[in-house]
């Protein structure tokens, strides 16, 4: 379903979802039951202490441009996480059914560079990977670009992203496709990129703004609704979670004081909403089936 955010248009393309265990963020049964608790079923299975977690796209229409933000894993991929090795997923279907093809598309966004955000930057073409959208910009943060660049000389703590620069970065610039930019950005005059490093070092997000209403598509600034509330939870793989704590902390005040939706890159159904305020706490809001962001407390 198509989301509105003023004049542009959202749709997401789902590659898939699987089961994370909520332990991972926290166990505090309390806080579970307070916050969590209340949430559509698939931020928590009490009979498994899971939540789905979902790997989604978010295609853009705005001001004559079609942008993809965060193109997930990617198929035929070697991966040592079980969920993204070697998948044979209908990704490139469901973004056609979401009235895209991959030369239809202006602007690639990757978030950040791991695997499940830039796996579809490419698709292999039987000897090699090549660019899957031939016609596109694809805007990478610099910073982050250079993180993951072998011939930086950085380390590579996260062992299951190993490979991605190579097969999924390094053939679209080779390719000239590839701009290096260093947030904040402007993409048109109501598409910018900003920073919010932390997940990863040069970790940055998308923000709309459209006939007065916005939009902050923010990769894994978030991955479960109890980072808004809990800003210092995280899940393992970030490079600095305090960091990371820190740019929620900020976006989660700028996004309730701007009255702004939130489209993270992993949240379960209705996988996007709204911030509100419960007492002295800031809550995620799922949103309505559709229309424009309204006042929450």
């Amino acid at each position: 379903m198509t989301v509105r955010i003023g004049a542009a248009e959202v749709d997401r393309v789902e590659e898939q979802q699987f089961p994370v265990p909520l332990s991972l963020l926290t166990d505090e049964t309390e806080f579970i039951d307070r916050r969590i608790g209340l949430l559509p079923a698939g931020f928590l299975d009490r009979s498994s202490a899971t939540f789905q977690f979902f790997n989604q796209s978010w295609l853009i229409r705005a001001g004559g441009l079609t942008v993809l933000v965060d193109p997930c894993n990617g198929n035929g991929r070697e991966r040592r996480v079980p969920y993204f090795d070697h998948q044979t997923l209908p990704w490139l279907r469901r973004l056609h059914a979401a009235g895209a093809v991959p030369e239809s598309v202006d602007v690639v966004f990757c978030t950040h560079l791991h695997n499940d955000h830039c796996g579809w930057n490419t698709t292999w073409a039987g000897d090699r990977w090549v660019p899957t959208f031939p016609r596109a910009r694809y805007l990478l943060a610099e910073p982050e670009y250079r993180r993951w660049d072998p011939a930086s000389g950085h380390p590579h703590p996260n062992t299951h992203n190993e490979s991605v620069f190579d097969e999924c970065v390094q053939p679209v610039v080779e390719a000239g496709l590839v701009e290096l930019i260093t947030p904040p950005h402007r993409i048109s005059p109501g598409l910018s990129i900003e920073a919010a490093p932390g997940h990863t070092e040069g970790h940055a997000l998308l923000r709309l703004e459209s006939e007065g209403e916005r939009a902050y598509f923010t990769g894994d600034a978030f991955h479960h609704p109890a980072q808004v509330t809990r800003p210092d939870l995280h899940l393992p793989g970030c490079d600095d979670p305090a960091l990371a704590a820190a740019s929620r902390r900020a976006l989660v005040a700028r996004l309730h004081g701007e009255r702004a939706y939130l489209f993270p890159a992993h949240f379960a159904a209705p996988h996007y909403g709204l911030i509100g305020r419960d007492g002295d706490e800031y809550v995620f809001v799922p949103a309505p089936a559709r229309g424009p962001a309204s006042p929450v407390s």
